[in-house]
């Protein structure tokens, strides 16, 4: 079941965001000097915090760039195995991040996916939503309490059962190593997306 990562999709969660927010998909966006940043459509690391990597990718000429944390995830024996990416979302949204995972195409589908923090005793099971070439993706929100948990946690769980062997599921380590300091980062990139979007539309009157 080794999973071969792949970075573009590290950012295929864009339009999950937006409709968790309710909010155009651009609501994670922010500007940055074209010279400094590779061709259009083309993912790249801008910082890394712990485990996490907070990832970007421009999308016009203009600059904008949408960016989310992203982890490559490891099954028991150290293959890769998974990639789980999360974008903070705007404040009053119904979550206060949107996660996607991806899974190897391998996976039993009909079990779900586990997903638990730290020592809870309670797995919450997500379904999956679609299988690509890449993988298997499942897209969940995390509210405010999940964020506040993982920040204060050392790893989280996710559990998935492969095709061959369902009665074996496979336990994968999230680590929240450098967690609190990628997340907020992505949240002092929504907010100044926030004021260039209030600064252009009174520029525009």
């Amino acid at each position: 079941m080794i999973f071969r990562t792949n970075y573009r999709k590290a950012l295929t969660s864009a339009l999950f965001v937006a409709s968790l927010a309710g909010a155009p998909a651009l609501a994670q966006e922010t500007t940055t000097d074209a010279a400094e940043t590779p061709p259009l459509g083309t993912p790249f690391v801008v910082a890394t915090h712990g485990d996490w990597e907070v990832m970007c990718n421009q999308i016009n000429e203009a600059g904008i760039l949408n960016c989310e944390m992203y982890q490559l995830l490891f099954d028991p024996n150290e293959q890769p195995i998974a990639e789980i990416t999360i974008a903070a979302l705007p404040f009053g949204s119904e979550f206060s991040g949107g996660a996607t995972i991806t899974t190897p195409l391998e996976t039993f589908l009909p079990t779900g996916m586990g997903w638990s923090i730290g020592e809870a005793e309670d797995m919450r099971v997500e379904g999956f939503r679609v299988c690509t070439v890449v993988g298997c993706v499942v897209r969940m929100g995390l509210t405010p309490e999940e964020i506040d948990e993982m920040r204060a946690g050392a790893n989280a769980t996710i559990l998935i059962a492969p095709f061959v062997a369902i009665d074996q599921p496979v336990p994968i380590n999230v680590s929240l190593s450098g967690f609190t300091a990628a997340y907020e980062e992505l949240q002092v990139r929504l907010s100044e997306a926030a004021a260039a979007a209030r600064e252009a539309a009174a520029a525009s009157e």
